[in-house]
């Protein structure tokens, strides 16, 4: 019965986890409303849970906080680029919808090849922002190299990502109030233990 009450019972922690996560998507939906902040929304989120990984997160409101103060303009940056590059590929998918012919086809895989890119860069960009002191491009390119080079697991983030917007959307909707912290926490689970290690960005 001791037991039961005991704050590092596993049923408990993992009810205490849960609870970190919803604090941190709602923390990270009110820090995102103006929009042009999302990336340093974004990147204060997953500087929490990279932590939380390491069970080193602390106060989570103080952290979230002090991670999006200081990556506030790079991050935005990242964003904005982002959202262009985002907005250039629609317009492309817009223009060869509905067209037919052999350019229109390969124009449609070409576009395709660039946004599996963009989502994968989208993955790691902020994550690796969260982590590293660095510029704008330099943390772009971070992300594109290291996507090349760990395909199968940045796919599976992907993967992860679709799959909880999708349960959210279509099964049961209440798991949205989760996402943002769910997919930030599983992620970087595999950042932790897989992918930075390469690299020596764990220390």
């Amino acid at each position: 019965m001791t037991r039961l009450f005991d704050y590092q019972n596993p049923v408990w922690r993992f009810m205490g986890r849960i609870a970190d996560i919803f604090f941190l998507s709602l923390l990270w939906a009110v820090c995102s409303l103006p929009i042009v902040t999302m990336g340093a929304s974004t990147t204060a989120l997953y500087y929490v849970t990279l932590k939380m990984v390491k069970d080193k997160e602390g106060y989570l409101l103080k952290a979230f906080w002090h991670s999006f103060k200081d990556n506030l303009k790079t991050s935005t940056g990242i964003w904005c680029i982002m959202l262009m590059a985002g907005g250039i590929l629609g317009i492309g998918y817009t223009g060869v919808f509905g067209r037919q012919g052999e350019l229109t086809v390969m124009l449609f895989w070409g576009l395709t090849i660039i946004f599996v890119i963009y989502l994968f860069v989208m993955t790691l960009v902020f994550p690796l922002s969260a982590r590293l002191y660095a510029g704008t491009g330099r943390l772009l390119c971070m992300a594109f190299v290291t996507a090349v080079r760990n395909f199968s697991w940045v796919m599976l983030m992907v993967v992860i990502t679709l799959c909880i917007l999708a349960m959210g959307i279509f099964v049961f909707w209440p798991l949205l109030f989760l996402g943002a912290g769910s997919v930030a926490y599983l992620h970087s689970i595999i950042l932790v233990h897989i992918i930075f290690p390469k690299y020596g960005w764990n220390n």
